[in-house]
């Protein structure tokens, strides 16, 4: 009976909020940040911050904005219903959400305060209900905006943060890290997640979050059609993760480009100024002197640096043909140059060394110039990326500095997921800081199928031999 009636409430609600809301405005946002969650679940330190940003960055862009802020399911599932009853006929209607995300079932759902939910004991059937009971799921939402007539519909979900009601006995395990699954959104629709589909994003140092931050940086810049918003800020995250978070879009949108800060401003036209009056006619001034700006290193210089083992000079070298020339392929082959041979240096190491030091130096000069020197979307940019954090992960582990080397693997491991040697570092990381559970999980992945490496099999398995 109790939730007979709780159920009529919300339909009252939702019938009293269809009678008196006033007329639709062409951009309607409902903006939700939950930071003070239980300690179960793990309090946020940005999202609050993220929440109130991007409330006032839409209600200068035009939006009629409703601001949650730590809200229960009760509260959310009222705020979705008053959000409804304002999107008919409306341009943009925009879900934002920041706060605690997990997947149940292949289902997204989002954590409110004080829910309740755990995943302890738990049986497959048993998540489901409770997750459908105590959480709120994704979906709601987004049929919710289909059904109610705007003619785009934004979801962004900054929400793929850690948390331990994530994990259950099958998702300790490397191949299921955590984060939302993959959505297919509805016709005039786009959802936007803070990061790649079973990863987790960062919370930020700052202020806000990484994601928010860059978000924030484009939804203010004219001129920008709404994919493009989404695919300036995967380019910012990227760079700024050195490729740790790549934000990801499920797009389905149709009809005309949108500009949410307007279209670019038009440029002036040039107004011709009267001609000066001559000056007094007097010596012939001298004429002026040429500057002859340095001359840029040659590719063949920057070459030679790399095949010397040059990292510091091979890099610098490349930053100078950067600013002058913009990112390009000139830098692809002498940072592989130098990727090969920090693996070189690696090869017979087994402790702490001055070779070890350089060759991690090295590895900190190459993610630096891959972020400098090549293009946003270049082939390269995400495996040399990747290969560069694991082998920095591999020379932290030699300096005895195991926590950062789980930091540089757990990186590495989103970029390429198919690396099956990256998963056996981060199990060997685990080993190191005692986490044997963890590191027996990570090892066991690898006689997956999608690995094909017979050589990380081989390591696996005798690692887990010396784990029994």
């Amino acid at each position: 009976m109790p939730s007979r009636l709780r159920l009529a409430g919300f339909l009252l609600l939702a019938a009293f909020a269809l009678r008196t809301h006033a007329a639709p405005s062409a951009r309607t946002a409902l903006v939700i940040g939950n930071a003070k969650y239980e300690a179960a679940v793990g309090p946020l330190r940005n999202t609050g911050n993220d929440a109130k940003a991007v409330a006032k960055t839409l209600r200068d862009l035009g939006f009629a904005v409703i601001e949650k802020h730590d809200v229960t399911r009760d509260q959310l599932l009222r705020a979705v219903v008053e959000f409804r009853a304002t999107l008919t006929h409306a341009e943009v209607g925009l879900f934002y959400y920041a706060g605690h995300g997990i997947s149940v079932a292949g289902s997204n759902y989002l954590l409110p305060i004080k829910s309740g939910y755990t995943s302890e004991g738990a049986d497959d059937v048993t998540l489901r209900l409770l997750a459908e009971t105590k959480l709120f799921n994704v979906e709601q939402a987004v049929a919710d905006m289909k059904s109610s007539g705007a003619l785009c519909n934004l979801v962004i979900l900054d929400a793929c943060r850690t948390t331990a009601v994530a994990r259950t006995g099958r998702t300790r395990d490397a191949t299921s890290p955590g984060g939302l699954s993959e959505m297919k959104p509805p016709a005039g629709s786009l959802i936007a997640f803070a990061t790649d589909a079973g990863q987790t994003a960062l919370d930020g140092n700052g202020t806000n979050g990484l994601y928010t931050e860059e978000l924030l940086k484009n939804l203010r810049t004219p001129g920008l059609t709404v994919e493009q918003v989404f695919k300036r800020t995967r380019a910012g995250v990227l760079e700024r993760s050195n490729g740790g978070q790549i934000p990801a879009e499920y797009s389905r949108l149709v009809g005309d480009d949108i500009f949410l800060a307007g279209q670019a401003p038009a440029t002036a036209p040039v107004v011709a100024s009267p001609p000066a009056p001559a000056p007094p006619v007097e010596s012939p001034p001298s004429p002026p002197r040429s500057v002859t700006p340095p001359a840029l290193p040659t590719l063949k210089e920057v070459a030679k640096l790399a095949n010397a083992g040059k990292a510091r000079e091979c890099v610098e070298a490349l930053q100078q043909i950067s600013k002058s020339k913009g990112p390009g392929d000139y830098a692809t082959k002498p940072l592989e140059t130098l990727l090969d041979q920090v693996k070189e240096d690696l090869k017979e190491a087994t402790t702490a060394s001055p070779k070890v030091e350089s060759a991690a130096s090295t590895c900190e000069l190459i993610l630096q110039a891959l972020r400098d020197c090549l293009p946003p979307d270049h082939a390269s940019k995400i495996p040399f990326t990747a290969k560069a954090l694991n082998r920095r992960g591999d020379t932290l582990l030699l300096l005895g500095r195991a926590d950062e080397a789980l930091e540089a693997y757990n990186a590495a491991l989103p970029l390429t997921p198919d690396d099956a040697y990256i998963l056996y570092n981060r199990g060997r990381a685990y080993q190191a800081l005692g986490d044997a559970e963890k590191a027996r999980a990570d090892f066991i992945a690898i006689a997956d199928d999608k690995f094909k490496s017979t050589g990380a099999k081989k390591l696996a398995r005798e690692a887990l031999v010396k784990l029994k």
